[in-house]
């Protein structure tokens, strides 16, 4: 297995028994749904280019995504690269949106305390004391 298709050569090789969520590497297949896959993003389409010569910007390899509806366009000097730019635009992504769901959780329990200003309001999960 050649040393680009790793994303953590020195962990591969140590043959440590951690799980590949614990480390963030996994051994690419080369084939991008899968790897990217394994790292619990959902590819509904893409196009890799593998250039001769590098474009302006110094890549290689480029590509479009299709992540969940979302379209990405990537660039990198190698195809792990691509792949670890992917999962971290998805893990941004998915920073945002919990960001926007915890803000409008707040929002609505603020709202309702607004409209009931008598009544507490519990979680349903919550224990009773």
């Amino acid at each position: 297995m050649s040393k680009e298709l790793l994303l953590s050569l020195p962990a591969a090789q140590a043959g440590l028994e951690t799980s590949a969520h614990d480390t963030g590497s996994l051994a690419l297949t080369g084939n991008p749904y899968t790897d990217l896959a394994a790292y619990g993003v959902d590819l509904h389409g893409c196009s890799i280019r593998y250039r001769r010569t590098p474009n302006p910007h110094g890549n290689t390899i480029t590509g479009r995504f299709n992540v969940c509806g979302r379209e990405y366009t990537a660039g990198a000097t190698t195809y792990g690269g691509i792949i670890r730019y992917m999962v971290g635009k998805h893990r941004e992504y998915r920073r945002y949106v919990d960001e926007c769901h915890r803000l409008r959780r707040e929002r609505y329990a603020a709202s309702w305390e607004a409209r009931h200003p008598g009544m507490a309001f519990a979680h349903p999960h919550a224990s009773a004391v």
